[in-house]
């Protein structure tokens, strides 16, 4: 038996030269194992855990201080105020992400949309739509089918499984008949291929390659997007886009000519996150 204080000290020290935060990330460690939020483990230090909590505890800290996303380990990642499952099938959603939501979620107040998330992941995007938009029908797809799986998961999970679909498809294929919808979103890979090898390990060695690679300019996904707009969007629908930090000027082109009222939005950060526009 070990006391919980141990297992935080413990953790710690697996962390402490890996890890920006490693206090911080060892009492969340020791709180998802025990499943106790970090005011119980503080105020129960004193408290003995069994030897089987103590060896993952010390599992998950290894794999943390190897690199792997606190999410990863976790299995969970909070987004839009709502907590989504999330494994080594999907990208992990950015807070970046969350100003798109907000932005949909804002424009389309009080209106019954129909919406399409094109490379959905773990359908973060769609479901915080249907959620914080109670009147619209989102649907999502993507290429892979252990995303498709979780996003599925994570609407049953969230109870907005009557709101919301998603499938397999891929949208760098021509294949599209599923119909025309009012609003299409998309935070497709969009880096460089040549860029991916220098990202910080725990995005290059953990997350999906196929959610990260937008070919040889990182715009391969965009331009298929826009070329078959028309089988995805109603005509005066809208489109949005998460982009890179410096793509937004290459993407507004690749828009203007088939979308009116296009527009570049940055993000809290000052950098190029948002292209939207509406369908000529």
């Amino acid at each position: 038996m070990v006391k919980i204080s141990d297992a935080v000290s413990s953790s710690y020290n697996i962390l402490k030269n890996n890890v920006s935060n490693p206090r911080l990330e060892a009492e969340l460690i020791v709180s998802h194992v025990l499943q106790k939020d970090r005011i119980y483990i503080t105020i129960h230090k004193d408290d003995l855990i069994s030897c089987e909590d103590a060896e993952k505890i010390s599992r998950d800290s290894s794999l943390r201080a190897e690199g792997m996303p606190f999410a990863y380990i976790t299995g969970k990642k909070e987004f839009m105020s709502l907590e989504f499952y999330v494994d080594s099938n999907v990208l992990i959603p950015r807070p970046e992400t969350e100003e798109l939501v907000s932005l949909i979620a804002d424009m389309f107040k009080g209106q019954n949309i129909k919406l399409l998330d094109l490379c959905t992941g773990s359908g973060a995007i769609a479901i915080s739509c249907a959620k914080y938009l109670p009147g619209s029908i989102c649907h999502g797809v993507d290429i892979s089918k252990e995303a498709v799986k979780i996003a599925k998961h994570n609407a049953k999970m969230l109870d907005a499984e009557d709101k919301t679909d998603f499938w397999e498809y891929d949208v760098l294929s021509s294949g599209w008949n599923y119909g025309t919808y009012d609003v299409v979103v998309s935070n497709p890979p969009y880096i460089e291929k040549n860029v991916i090898d220098t990202l910080d390990k725990t995005v290059k060695a953990y997350e999906p390659r196929i959610a990260l690679d937008g070919g040889d300019d990182g715009l391969i996904f965009y331009r298929k997007i826009i070329e078959d707009t028309e089988k995805y969007l109603k005509k005066n629908g809208m489109i949005f886009f998460e982009t890179g930090y410096n793509q937004g000027g290459n993407l507004k082109s690749l828009m203007n000519d088939k979308f009116c009222s296009v527009r570049i939005i940055k993000d809290y950060s000052g950098n190029d996150r948002i292209a939207c526009g509406i369908l000529k």
